[in-house]
């Protein structure tokens, strides 16, 4: 019911022009006596495309249709699932609880990155050779042509700007030999123009423009890899404040553990 694209906007539409709840909220579905509202939806996705609504609101009918269909067939009184109900609710309140303490404790200054940066150097010495590169890919060699000509011109003309809108291309890092063998060449062998291509990859056609080159054995700087080290440094300080905060809620609250008779 729910695949055609078409079909589905237009009962979205339907539900939000006629459907709304006593408090005015705009209710873009019901199954029973649920409803999904818009600022259900807007909650959970704040940019609101449409692409989110869709897939959201799919997903919510799903579920409610399939919990109905089970509280029928009798398993919302099912001691096992009750059970795990009750046990889930438990652990998202704690993780909810013990990441918001630890938010507010642990910190990682700049001065912890360079010196972890500093200590650790030999980490981030490349095992291969890397390039950053703006990688194009088309249907045609006419077109593939005529992104290599703007890119050639250079920063700084319209031109290539919108070419880098139009195609949605962000640099991206890539190593040696994890590329198609005739791409690899191009960009790593002994050539080293920054322009590549165009190249014929499968029915399409690649163009590849070349920003900078890294040789094997050089570092990455601290820059390239100071997100990732402040990820290590939190989470080891994360793992050493939990178990302090475990030991002083076991002085807080009331705690016996008996294992020796297992």
């Amino acid at each position: 019911m729910y695949n055609s694209t078409g079909v589905f906007l237009l009962t979205l539409l339907t539900l939000v022009s006629c459907n709304k709840t006593n408090d005015s909220a705009v209710v873009l579905a019901r199954v029973g006596n649920s409803v999904l509202t818009r600022d259900d939806v807007i909650n959970r996705a704040p940019e609101y495309r449409s692409a989110d609504v869709e897939s959201q609101v799919t997903q919510w009918i799903n579920a409610e249709l399939l919990y109905l269909a089970g509280v029928r067939a009798g398993f919302n009184k099912d001691v096992t699932i009750v059970d795990r109900v009750k046990d889930y609710r438990k652990k998202i309140i704690a993780q909810t609880y013990l990441d918001m303490v630890l938010q507010s404790q642990v910190r990682v200054s700049t001065e912890e990155i360079k010196n972890y940066y500093s200590a650790q150097k030999e980490m981030f010495k490349r095992s291969r050779s890397e390039a950053l590169i703006n990688r194009f890919s088309v249907d045609s060699k006419k077109d593939a042509n005529k992104i290599r000509l703007t890119l050639e011109k250079g920063e700084g003309n319209k031109k290539r700007n919108e070419l880098f809108e139009k195609y949605g291309v962000n640099a991206i890092n890539v190593e040696e030999d994890r590329l198609l063998p005739a791409i690899n060449k191009a960009v790593f062998g002994g050539s080293k123009s920054n322009y590549v291509g165009p190249i014929k990859t499968g029915v399409r056609f690649t163009v590849i423009e070349v920003i900078k080159r890294f040789p094997k054995g050089t570092y990455r700087g601290l820059d390239d890899v100071y997100d990732n080290i402040y990820l290590v440094i939190q989470k080891r300080k994360a793992a050493i404040q939990s178990v302090a905060i475990l030991d002083s809620l076991k002085q807080e609250y009331l705690f016996e553990l008996n294992i020796e008779d297992l």
